[in-house]
């Protein structure tokens, strides 16, 4: 190590033991250790405690402060890590931490192996963990990231999913995997649902229209007449419940791709909980739902329809775990893909009142080996490739009336049906 150490100061010339340490003059040390020699009080109490409140560069305090800052700046790192190992020991405390520290840390300030020493050597409770954290993301030094589980600053879940998204905002693509994968391996995610959905019911109790703590969990406008239209969800809970006033006025509609997993500009973590959602139950004040709202929820099983709904839209309903479906006679028509790709669907019945399906609505459901058509039925496209509301569903049996326009669409486009029991 260069011995460049020319501090002449009551602080230094008078502590022969802190020189030997700072040059790493193992003899000397053990010389002096030998003899019974300590740090003297000032030395101590400044490398405990700092310079204290003084700017002044005549002060000794600060001048010896300054002095070690810049052995900080020019040692090599394993010097760095031995020196601040020994004074540590023998002042029996963590190190003073400052501001300073880092900014003379210069450019290996997060470098992981200076920010590992860092971390072992200095106090950390004045270390200004979110913000450090950040600069680690800001340099992109994944290796940091351990060192900062290990001494316990990923603790916090709301820290922790802040700096997730944080990282994703930035694209920092493998510090976003990492953070993600130590709340997996770390996190007791149902507890932590369970403690969010509690202090949110707290919260709503105490004021159930309150649009400030809504506004946490849903994305929403007011509309001219006065209702309100869900764009989006933005909660973690697996079974939802829509509410049916937001800030006293009544939701009326959910916008397009409002629970979709592949709506644009959501985080991707907020991807994957979307995808998780089990159950959705809707307001009967419900009028509308927009196109694609329900898009690739996978995990979906279980949703109702409002009775005020007259139209299910196009790719409304592409839900993989959906498995029977009861629509009423409200829902005037099917919109086109409605339920483009539902695997698991094996039964649908459509009520009295449904007019019309529209293009490719059960398109590839190869699992539906049921659909009841109602007498109302009127409309329906083409049993052609590019237009078969049951193109691939090759189970399919159509359960009609006689002499119904379904009856004459079946036997038209080559369907298997049979006639409904008619009630005596």
């Amino acid at each position: 190590m260069k011995k460049h150490y020319s501090l002449q100061t009551e602080y230094g010339s008078a502590d022969e033991l802190y020189k030997a340490i700072m040059t790493l003059d193992k003899k000397r040390i053990k010389e002096l250790k030998e003899s019974g020699a300590v740090l003297t009080e000032n030395v101590r109490g400044v490398l405990e405690n700092g310079a204290g409140r003084s700017v002044s560069v005549e002060n000794p305090a600060y001048q010896f402060w300054f002095s070690l800052l810049r052995e900080i700046k020019e040692t090599p790192l394993e010097d760095f890590a031995e020196f601040a190992a020994l004074l540590r020991a023998e002042v029996g405390k963590p190190l003073h931490y400052s501001e300073a520290l880092w900014l003379w840390g210069n450019k290996r300030a997060f470098e992981p192996r200076f920010f590992e020493i860092t971390l072992e050597n200095f106090n950390q409770k004045k270390m200004p963990k979110k913000i450090s954290m950040k600069r680690i993301i800001d340099e992109n030094e994944l290796g940091c990231l351990p060192i900062c589980e290990k001494h316990g600053w990923l603790k916090n879940p709301k820290t922790r999913d802040e700096l997730i998204d944080y990282a994703t905002e930035n694209d920092r693509t493998e510090i976003t995997a990492w953070l993600l994968d130590f709340k997996n391996r770390t996190a007791d995610l149902a507890a932590e649902r369970e403690r969010a959905e509690k202090k949110m019911q707290r919260e709503l109790n105490a004021n159930p229209n309150s649009i400030t703590e809504l506004r946490k969990i849903w994305k929403f406008e007011k509309l001219e007449n006065d209702t309100i239209i869900i764009l989006g969800y933005k909660g973690d809970r697996r079974k939802i419940t829509v509410p049916e006033k937001i800030g006293g006025f009544t939701v009326m509609a959910l916008g397009e791709y409002a629970f979709s997993p592949y709506a644009n500009r959501i985080k991707a973590e907020q991807r994957a909980l979307r995808k998780a959602i089990t159950e959705i139950v809707l307001p009967d004040t419900i009028e509308h739902i927009g196109e694609f709202a329900f898009y690739q929820c996978k995990s979906l099983t279980r949703i109702n329809l409002p009775e005020r709904l007259t139209e299910i839209s196009k790719g409304m309903l592409d839900i993989t775990g959906l498995e029977s479906i009861v629509i009423g006679g409200n829902v005037k028509k099917i919109g086109g893909v409605a339920f483009w790709g539902c695997r698991d669907l094996r039964y649908v019945k459509l009520c009295e009142g449904v007019v019309e399906i529209g293009i490719a609505a059960f398109y590839n459901c190869g699992n539906l080996e049921t659909i009841e058509l109602p007498r109302s039925l009127e409309k329906a496209p083409p049993c052609t490739m590019s237009e078969s509301p049951f193109w691939n569903c090759v189970k399919l049996t159509a359960i009609v009336h006689k002499g119904s326009y379904a009856e004459k669409y079946c036997k038209e486009n080559k369907i298997i049906y049979k006639y409904m029991e008619e009630k005596s």
